[in-house]
């Protein structure tokens, strides 16, 4: 098969435009695996890319979406939003979901209505006292984050805040760093995991993956300066991982997702689980948590992008091995 990639090159990761793009390393892994598939890979750029040479589309038989977008609150649905007005299949979730899972208020409101739990919280500005007020009442310590960013962005040893004035003071200082909107949620400090979600109809919850915390902050790992310290609490149940998957494939559903995404949770002392965010961009480093995941099962890398890629073939009619795709753009 024919397949477009398309993704936003990441050139310098201390730029924060650029903390969700792609670093040249992962496009190779995941080029490679595809080419070890079967499958011809053409790189496709981004939404502005795609825009300047519309025809490159007629050429692929598949579009393979890792595209981020480069700023506003719906920047991750750029790409998917395009290739759905032009009648190109893709792999991966569509616009609506792309923008509802990057607004962590809309998302977390969708998944709780679905039965899913998330820790208490609320919208807040700096310029408005009721907001403010609001968020103390839910008690401290909380848990400031920028409303549309992913990938950890303005989470690191500050973020967690234990009164009213270190509350206003980060929600100022993010509002400096990304604009106007943020969340304060009920920190919850005993334990993280993610959970990788493959397939549609219901999706496939691959085991979680518990995130190593730092002991002094209780966030996750990559905040942490020593790794010998990290801790990871989280006793992995069965029962716990089937309350982990349960969350998991929830908030997917709620959301719309397709094909593949990650869910962050966390869980209390009592082991009781609770949604963070989704993410249906996950990361394809081979190093991350895909080929965590690959070592744990006993399969590869490669494997599980066949299954991502088998998923969205079976969504959308077609096989994943051989054939044309008979299409034209809109």
């Amino acid at each position: 098969m024919r397949i477009g990639l398309t993704f936003d090159l990441q050139m310098n990761a201390a730029d924060d435009r650029q903390l969700e793009f792609d670093p040249p390393e992962t496009l190779d892994a995941l080029e490679a695996a595809l080419g070890r598939l079967g499958h011809a890979v053409t790189r496709l750029g981004g939404a502005h890319d795609v825009l300047k040479a519309p025809w490159r589309l007629e050429h692929v038989d598949l579009v393979f979406n890792l595209a981020e977008g480069g700023h506003g609150r719906c920047r991750e649905a750029w790409v998917p939003m395009l290739l759905e007005h032009w009648g190109v299949p893709f792999v991966g979730s569509g616009s609506v979901s792309q923008a509802l899972a990057l607004d962590k208020a809309m998302s977390k409101r969708l998944v709780a209505v679905s039965g899913a739990p998330t820790p208490a919280w609320v919208a807040v500005t700096a310029g408005e006292p009721v907001s403010l007020a609001r968020a103390g009442e839910l008690g401290f310590p909380l848990i400031v984050k920028p409303r549309h960013e992913g990938s950890g962005a303005g989470i690191d040893a500050g973020a967690v805040v234990h009164d009213a004035e270190a509350l206003r003071a980060r929600i100022e200082a993010l509002e400096r760093r990304f604009g106007p909107a943020s969340i304060a949620e009920r920190f919850i400090p005993f334990g993280e995991l993610t959970v990788l979600l493959i397939g549609n109809a219901p999706p496939l919850a691959l085991p979680p993956i518990q995130r190593p915390l730092d002991p002094a902050t209780r966030l996750a790992s990559h905040l942490a300066g020593d790794a010998c310290h990290w801790i990871a609490p989280v006793d992995l149940t069965a029962a716990l991982e089937a309350e982990a998957a349960r969350v998991a494939v929830t908030a997917f559903t709620a959301l719309r997702c397709q094909d593949m995404a990650r869910v962050d949770l966390r869980v209390d002392e009592q082991g009781r689980v609770y949604f963070l965010e989704i993410n249906p961009l996950p990361s394809f480093d081979p190093d991350g948590s895909l080929g965590l995941l690959a070592e744990y099962l006993g399969t590869t890398y490669d494997a599980l992008i066949g299954q991502i890629l088998g998923a969205a073939a079976t969504r959308l009619g077609l096989s994943a091995a051989h054939g044309r795709i008979a299409w034209q753009l809109r």
